[in-house]
Formats: structure tokens, C-alpha cells, sequence
């Protein structure tokens, strides 16, 4: 007997003997027992039908020529209700058409009246074995999918929370959209009251100290404006989930000269010093989103003005050329400055941040520009990242894909 052949908690395998004569019951009964095996008999295909809805058999080895139903016939309704039970048929008539038929009909096996005792035995015990691998996969795949089905509805269960989650972060950041772009309107309508008055006041002459509270209030009128146009421009490129791009032919040295000349007299202010370093081998003209690439540049520089306390701020422009990327346009603003917090190279681009908190409170701001600044870059088909200055300061690097004409 095989390990197989055992079934659940070593309880013996049941098989069921179906037989019109008690002699054949009783003599394959002895032969079965002997290999502890339990037995039980029913003298027609009727009987054998009825034990097997009562009990759980593990095989049955059942006559072929039986009066009422035959042995083929009963076969044929054990499969249909009990699929993996496998049935040996017995027969005292050796024709070979009628183990065709049996065979033909799902029998596991098919023996021959009189028997050898120690093939029934072997046949028997190969029968379940089979019986006991057939219901170990049933029971398998009943589990499988069972944990199949458990799984599913998980699944769809985190599926409805992560869609809970989206839509409730999508609202939230349209209401935020809304606030933000709500309060920027409103705080521009009396601030352009508040510049109109500076400006009709100017015209005053006045002289003194009036004068110098004239130039503070005109200064800080100016910060203010600046502070809402970078939310009114944040919040619209969020809207239209980063903006369209326009084509501009640009003559690229002009363009940087043109952007330094407008800085120049901020940074003077300052007593700081603002150059230019053009690459010789740069192209004469590219195509382009002029507005987008001014935008950039004017928020690295301001942000170059804004950190530097003295020293000088340099603005290089250089060609450089690899088969990976082709022609790329690289921009380069290195300031002599507060430079970086470590960890922050990457930090400074995301919105509303700005270094740390004391760099928060020490300098102006909301920490919208570098975040814009990153957006533009991107819209232009290239990247922006910041590096500390080997002699101190920062570093903010821009390179973008050449479109000549």
C-alpha cells in the first residue's frame, strides 16, 4: 500500500464492492482487507447508488454484467455525480470489446473473473492513489480561488479608496486653484490702487524724508506686485497643466545681452556685479517660447539677487554637443551668495520652499519662483538643477535642446 493511498487523520481508504454474487463480494472483500482497507458491499448498481450518496468512498470495484443495470451504465452515473472517483469494473466474459467500452466510458481499469488476487490488489491501490491526487487538486483549486476571490475584493476595495483619494486631492487642489487664484485677483485690484497713489504722489517733488518714505513704500508696493504676479503665473500654469509652448525665432546673444542690461541696475543697487559670458561657437538664432525662456532667466537672476549679499553674479551661455542629446543650449547663473542648505538642491524647486526657515523669515518671498522656473524648463523641452559653487555660492544650471531655423 502506498503512502499516496492513505487518506486525511490515517483513517483507511473505503472502497465499495458491487456485486450480484456474494461470493465475489466476500472474496474481494478478504483479498482488500488484508491491506487494511475498508469494504463495503451492495449486490446491485441501485444499492452501490444509494451508499454512495450516504457515504464517502476513495474507489469501487463493480461487476460488469449485473441484472438490472449494468456495470457500463453504472459507471456512467458515478462519474456524472462523483467525477474523481475512480471504478475498476470486473467482468468473467474476456472480450476485448467490452473493455473498449468500459475504457471508452471512464473506467480506471478493467480486470477479468477469476482474479489474480495480487493485481486487483495493485490495480486497487493505483486507483487511490489516483483518487486521493484528484480531490488534492479539487481542494487546491477550491482554495485558490477562494483566495483568488478574496484577493479580487481587496483589490477592488483599495481601487474604490484610491479613487476616494484621487478625486478628493483633485478637488482639493482645484479649490486651491480657486483660493489662490481668487486672493491673488483680489489682492491686485488695491495694490494697483496702492501703486497709481505712489505714482501720483511722486509727482508731488517731494523732498527729505517724505521722499525716502515715498521710495520705501514704492519699493515695497513693488515686492508686493512681484509676490502676486508669481501666484497669478503658478497658479495658471497648474490650471493648464503647464502651459502651451509658443514658436519665437530669437537671436540668442542678444537675447541674453538684452537680459542682462534690464538687470544691471538692480544688481548695482546692491553695489554687486552682474556679467555676461558668451560661448564663441553659439548658434546665431533658435526657435523658441521667448516669454517662457525670459521667464526662466528672470527668476534665476532675481533669485541670484536676492541671495547675494556682495561679490558678483555671472551668467555663461555655452554650446555643448553629445550623440546622445545632439546640439543642447547650456545656461550656467553662479553666484557668490549664501549658497545651498545640504539637501535642499533638490527641495528648492518644489513650491512654496525656500531653503529653511530661517532663510524663510530673514528673506522675502514665497518660494514660487524656482518651482516656475522648473516648470518653464521643462515646457522648453529641457532641465534645470542647482549645484554648490566650488568657491562658495550657488549654481543654477539650465540646458535645453538647440531648434535651429
Amino acid at each position: 500500500m502506498t503512502e499516496l493511498a492513505q487518506t486525511e487523520n490515517n483513517v483507511p481508504p473505503h472502497i465499495l464492492v458491487v456485486d450480484d454474487e456474494p461470493e465475489i463480494r466476500k472474496m474481494v472483500s478478504l483479498c482488500l482487507q488484508k491491506n487494511n482497507l475498508r469494504i463495503s458491499c451492495a449486490e446491485s448498481s441501485a444499492e452501490a447508488c444509494k451508499l454512495l450518496v450516504l457515504e464517502q468512498f476513495d474507489a469501487v470495484v463493480s461487476d460488469v454484467m449485473m441484472p438490472g443495470e449494468d456495470g457500463i451504465t453504472f459507471l456512467g452515473r458515478v462519474h456524472e455525480s462523483w467525477p474523481e472517483l475512480p471504478v475498476i469494473l470486473m467482468t468473467g466474459h474476456a472480450q476485448l470489446q467490452m473493455a473498449v467500452n468500459a475504457i471508452k466510458n471512464g473506467a480506471f481499469d478493467f480486470v477479468y473473473k477469476p482474479f489474480d488476487f495480487d493485481h486487483l490488489r495493485k490495480i486497487v491501490i493505483r486507483a487511490l492513489d489516483y483518487c486521493h491526487l484528484q480531490r488534492m487538486e479539487k481542494n487546491y483549486r477550491a482554495e485558490l480561488e477562494a483566495t483568488v476571490s478574496k484577493r479580487t475584493a481587496e483589490l477592488k476595495e483599495s481601487m474604490a479608496e484610491l479613487d476616494f483619494t484621487r478625486a478628493a486631492l483633485q478637488q482639493a487642489a482645484t479649490d486651491k486653484s480657486t483660493f489662490m487664484s481668487t486672493v491673488s485677483h483680489e489682492m491686485r485690484t488695491p495694490m494697483n490702487g496702492v501703486m497709481g497713489s505712489l505714482e501720483l504722489l511722486s509727482e508731488e517733488n517731494l523732498t527729505g524724508a517724505a521722499a525716502e518714505y515715498l521710495a520705501m513704500a514704492r519699493d515695497s508696493a513693488d515686492s508686493m506686485m512681484k509676490l502676486i504676479e508669481q501666484m497669478l503665473s503658478f497658479n495658471a500654469q497648474l490650471a493648464q497643466n503647464g502651459g502651451s509652448i509658443q514658436r519665437d525665432l530669437i537671436e540668442v546673444a542678444a537675447f541674453f545681452r538684452t537680459m542682462i542690461t534690464g538687470h544691471v541696475p538692480s544688481f548695482a543697487r546692491k553695489k554687486l556685479t552682474l556679467s555676461l559670458l558668451l560661448g564663441n561657437d553659439l548658434p546665431h538664432q533658435i526657435w523658441t517660447d521667448k516669454e517662457k525662456l525670459s521667464r526662466l532667466f528672470e527668476i534665476l537672476l532675481n533669485n541670484a539677487l536676492k541671495f547675494t549679499e556682495q561679490g558678483s553674479v555671472t551668467l555663461e551661455v555655452s554650446r555643448v554637443t553629445s550623440e546622445e542629446n545632439g546640439d543642447q543650449l547650456l545656461c550656467t547663473v553662479i553666484d557668490s551668495g549664501i549658497g545651498i542648505p545640504e539637501g535642499m538642491l533638490e527641495k528648492i524647486f518644489e513650491p512654496f520652499v525656500q531653503g529653511d526657515g530661517s532663510f524663510s523669515r530673514r528673506y522675502e518671498g514665497v518660494g514660487l519662483g524656482l518651482s516656475i522656473a522648473r516648470q518653464n524648463a521643462l515646457l522648453l523641452n529641457g532641465t534645470v538643477w542647482a549645484e554648490h559653487a566650488p568657491s562658495g555660492g550657488s549654481r543654477f544650471s539650465v540646458i535645453f535642446k538647440i531648434c535651429m531655423p
